[in-house]
């Protein structure tokens, strides 16, 4: 009978190495997705977005039912900032309620949880919002939040990254302490 032959061995380190280079090539493409917060761009042109966000909000409950201090409450949180050309994309999520006072606290009416996404510009005083565009309702909601932010900001919301309750900072926006009750209107 003839010699046995020896089984082929495989080498392995061309074998790993293929698969170090694909481990470390989908690393590197998950964190160039990764949506980035740009921390400056966020402290100057949160202030402008807040107040086009307080002041488009549409008429709730409580504005036609005779309180007289009616405000938007808004919390947010900011999911990515994206350079767009001189301008900036900012999208977030915001949470805001519709708060009155009444009596020693105070109480919430229509509320709101919206993805979107403002386009800012930088002018001399400051950014200004050029744009809003909101998440659609119904089955265009996912579809066009995955339009609107990144790849892995879209992940984000669409897995419930949401913002602080609006209550948790109603107190203060009426210069109210820490503590003071907060309740849905009946």
């Amino acid at each position: 009978m003839g010699e046995t032959e020896a089984p082929k061995r495989v080498k392995r380190w061309p074998v790993l190495a293929g698969v170090g280079v694909v481990v470390a090539a989908a690393a590197w493409w998950i964190v160039d997705e990764m949506p980035t917060v740009d921390d400056a761009v966020v402290r100057d042109a949160l202030p402008p977005i807040d107040e086009h966000l307080r002041a488009n909000a549409w008429t709730g409950v409580l504005a036609d039912s005779g309180f007289t201090d009616v405000r938007w409450v808004c919390t947010r949180k900011v999911i990515e900032t994206r350079p767009d050309g001189e301008r900036v994309k900012v999208g977030l999520v915001a949470n805001c309620d519709e708060v009155a006072r009444e009596g020693g606290g105070l109480v919430t009416g229509s509320g709101f949880r919206q993805p979107m996404v403002y386009l800012v510009e930088r002018s001399q005083d400051g950014y200004r919002v050029l744009d809003r565009e909101l998440a659609k309702d119904g089955t265009a909601y996912s579809p066009s939040v995955k339009a609107m932010f990144s790849w892995m900001g879209a992940r984000r919301v669409l897995d419930g990254s949401s913002p602080e309750d609006p209550a948790t900072v109603a107190p203060a926006a009426f210069g109210l302490p820490d503590g003071t009750p907060v309740r849905a209107r009946r």
